[in-house]
């Protein structure tokens, strides 16, 4: 321990309980329903960014080079670009290349079921096997939205597995093993949320070094680690690029524009807002008391999940993990026994199922769908001169573009397209005939491919110059009449 033994019951609450033969069996029974219900969800794959991370993952395997600059856009191309999750894109390429969109399913399944078995294990040790299946099936509720083939999934396991170690160090009055410090450099390459774990680290470092009593040591202990974890979060292909990148991102103008960075709005939002009441229900009925610095925590968290919808899963993940032990100090739950129950059966048949699931995946082929992030028919049927051409397309349609060889207008990297030019697109998406104009001119632009309805796609309909050449339920295409003038 760093400094002796503590006891400040308002600080930390908890002794560490064992993990029982019950909370394991019941975390990988949940976890092997999530699991197989994802590899057989079409849902995961209703994305626009999945192609381009697919893309840039098989530049990296064919090159063993991670880009610098732009390989995508006709826009940018050449232009300096932040591949921050190359290591997520690569495992992605490689499932991928392995087994097609069922390889690429797999891996965003596993990685949720991994998490989900994480909870479950950690949670388990304080509430029995009933209450435990009801955290993590609200925790499942409020995540399914955001179970996307993306990164951010395969980084779930690890901002689990991270707050756990930290819970942990704790609850025993010390500071986490430097090799824990390993997990950042894994992180950092693999998705920006690894800059919240740094936050994490610090929080916890506060609350022990709050907690005393021999406040040099502690700090000296906690600092150690810290450093210890910035060094490896440094350790990217990016340097500080890569530290500071989150924060850059987080504070452009633009974001809240995309669907993701929106602020939640709980009647458009129900598994959030599930998740949300029933979590306050149970609080304020229990009367739990959540320590100090852990309550910031989750105001904190709470105020991102309510300010960006892609933070609702940082809440359900976070809070799922500080609320366990507070919940089961207010109440008579207690974990379960040693389990009487056949378990060496129950694992048997519970790996018979895991192993017929990915069987299945593979031997059912995953055809790519037609939906709002990949107008397939759109695509499919331009002519082999179009293509050759600059477009002018949706947002969400990059990914599905660079995936069928165009270069696109624009795509899902905000970041590198900056504020000035997604406004630009926004507002001629929003019908400003005068800024297409221009765009056109100066990208000697031949086609577009936009949704149906928009503003811009009802006014070519009409402009003289265009001709609509495509339309279905996903995707409008019209293509220019005349040569674009200089």
């Amino acid at each position: 321990s760093q400094g002796g033994p503590v006891s400040l019951p308002s600080l930390v609450p908890e002794v560490l309980p064992r993990v029982t033969a019950p909370a394991v069996l019941t975390a990988c029974a949940v976890a092997l329903a999530v699991f197989v219900f994802l590899a057989a969800s079409p849902n995961i794959f209703n994305d626009g960014d999945t192609g381009w991370h697919l893309v840039a993952g098989r530049i990296i395997l064919a090159t063993g080079v991670i880009p610098a600059t732009d390989p995508f856009s006709f826009t940018f191309l050449g232009q300096p670009w932040v591949a921050h999750e190359w290591l997520a894109e690569v495992l992605m390429a490689g499932a991928h290349a392995t087994a097609g969109l069922s390889g690429l399913a797999l891996l965003i399944a596993a990685a949720a079921a991994a998490l989900i078995m994480l909870l479950g294990c950690e949670i388990g040790r304080w509430l029995p096997p009933r209450q435990t299946v009801i955290v993590l099936l609200l925790v499942t509720i409020a995540l399914t939205p955001f179970v996307l083939a993306r990164p951010h999934v395969l980084a779930w396991p690890l901002l689990a597995g991270w707050t756990i170690l930290l819970l942990h160090a704790r609850a025993e009055n010390r500071r986490p093993p430097l090799v824990a410090a390993l997990v950042m450099l894994v992180w950092a390459n693999l998705h920006a949320s690894f800059i919240f774990g740094l936050g994490l680290a610090g929080l916890f470092g506060l609350e022990a070094l709050a907690a005393g009593p021999d406040r040099r040591r502690i700090f000296a202990a906690w600092a150690l680690f810290g450093i210890a974890a910035l060094l490896a979060a440094l350790a990217t292909p990016h340097g500080i690029d890569g530290l500071v990148f989150p924060l850059m991102v987080s504070g452009m103008a633009t974001i809240p524009a995309i669907v993701e960075w929106r602020p939640t709005v709980l009647a458009h939002d129900p598994g959030f807002a599930l998740f949300l009441i029933a979590s306050i229900a149970v609080l304020l009925t229990r009367g739990v008391k959540v320590p100090v610095f852990r309550l910031l925590l989750l105001c904190g968290t709470l105020f991102m999940a309510f300010q960006h919808v892609r933070h609702q899963a940082l809440l359900a993940i976070i809070g799922s993990l500080i609320l366990a032990a507070p919940l089961a100090a207010t109440s008579n739950w207690r974990p379960g026994g040693v389990s009487r129950l056949p378990r060496r059966r129950i694992g048997q048949a519970l790996a018979a199922i895991l192993a017929l699931a990915v069987v299945l995946r593979l031997a059912i082929p995953v055809a790519p769908l037609q939906n709002a992030a990949n107008p397939r028919d759109a695509i499919a049927g331009l002519a082999p001169g179009l293509r050759r051409q600059p477009v002018f397309n949706a947002y969400g349609f990059g990914g599905a573009l660079i995936v069928a060889g165009i270069r696109p207008y624009i795509d899902g990297r905000a970041d590198m397209y900056g504020d000035a030019f997604i406004l630009d697109h926004d507002r001629i998406i929003a019908g400003d005939i005068a800024a297409f104009d221009r765009a056109v001119r100066k990208g000697h632009i031949g086609w577009t491919i936009l949704e149906p309805g928009s503003p811009l796609a009802v006014r070519l309909d009409t402009r003289p110059g265009w001709r609509r050449a495509y339309a279905d339920t996903w995707a409008v295409v019209h293509v220019a009449t005349a040569k674009p003038a200089a």
